[in-house]
């Protein structure tokens, strides 16, 4: 679509079209509804527009996440909230909740509303609302997920290392006739890595995927206390040894607490270990053995790369992935 298809579906003059992308006030209503309701459906965003509005700075970024309830994106933006400070940014934040179709709306409004770039947790590096981001010409960065184009700018974590160190540790920690098992939440790139990453370490040490019991979408902390009953019951956990891999610390907690009410000792009866190293890992009943993705890090860098991106357009791709670090408590010692 152009601005002339746009124009034609209408019914009126490409100036008339332009005035209602500008938000010029010498337009009907009635008829800037009607505008916006026929570029909305088409998914038009001219790249022209987003050259005009780059000239006219803002001064604020677009953060868009998967789920702002989740500890580890309050920690990141936190991060990004303290460089944008420095550098006399404001930052507009939403979160997707794992729909597609709202991280698309959700980056149109920002585009709309006129930020300067975007700090895009994307449900997938090839979304949608990343699509569009490129198309316009919008200075973008992507955090939390990495893309194979070689023109995306990405800052994420190495979650294949991350999801063998799990393994490795666990491997090690094994006793004779011990349940493995994996949980996992979302369907997301990252998620599948960390997975991937425990598969094949544990596939190196003869251990192969039937022998692991795999629990997947379990979401969020009230998944993760519903799914411990099933987890006792199937997996026999009231007489037997378990080492438990959660691919998110969140979860992880909501499984020990489940477990425990159940009845059951950590470390002694179950070994657990978490992915994240959220603040609160370090708190809970029995401090979480994690394996951390630095949230301080991935949110200093993709706001500096952004604001850099921001200032020259033309500089080089940079694309970081971070190495994931274990941290051992009395979850999994």
């Amino acid at each position: 679509m152009n601005i002339n298809d746009i124009a034609r579906l209408a019914g009126v003059s490409k100036a008339t079209i332009s005035r209602v992308l500008s938000r010029s006030p010498h337009v009907n209503e009635s008829t800037r509804k009607r505008i916006q309701k026929i570029i909305d459906d088409n998914g038009f965003e001219p790249s022209h527009l987003a050259r005009n509005l780059s000239r006219r700075k803002s001064q604020t970024i677009g953060i868009v996440i998967e789920d702002i309830a989740n500890p580890f994106f309050i920690s990141i933006s936190s991060e990004i909230e303290k460089i944008l400070y420095e550098k006399k940014y404001n930052m507009m934040i939403s979160s997707s909740q794992w729909n597609r179709d709202k991280e698309l709306e959700i980056v149109q409004s920002m585009i709309r509303s006129s930020v300067d770039g975007f700090i895009i947790a994307p449900i997938s590096p090839d979304s949608e609302a990343v699509a569009l981001l490129k198309r316009t010409g919008r200075p973008f960065i992507l955090m939390n997920t990495f893309s194979e184009d070689p023109d995306v700018n990405y800052v994420s974590t190495d979650d294949i290392e991350g999801g063998k160190l799990a393994a490795r540790h666990m491997y090690s920690r094994l006793r004779k006739d011990e349940k493995i098992i994996l949980v996992t939440g979302y369907e997301h790139q990252n998620l599948s890595r960390r997975m991937e990453g425990f598969f094949l370490y544990m596939e190196s040490k003869g251990i192969e995927r039937d022998q692991i019991t795999h629990y997947r979408n379990i979401n969020t902390y009230n998944d993760g206390l519903a799914i411990v009953p099933t987890i006792l019951m199937r997996s026999k956990l009231k007489s037997n040894k378990a080492s438990i891999f959660i691919t998110s610390d969140d979860i992880a907690m909501a499984l020990q607490e489940g477990l425990l009410q159940n009845g059951r000792t950590l470390p002694e009866d179950i070994r657990i270990i978490g992915y994240d190293n959220i603040e609160f890992s370090r708190r809970c009943r029995i401090p979480l053995t994690t394996v951390e993705q630095s949230q301080k890090d991935i949110g200093i860098i993709a706001a500096m790369e952004l604001l850099e991106l921001i200032n020259n357009p033309l500089k080089e791709v940079k694309q970081y992935l971070l190495p994931p670090r274990l941290i051992l408590r009395d979850s999994n010692p």
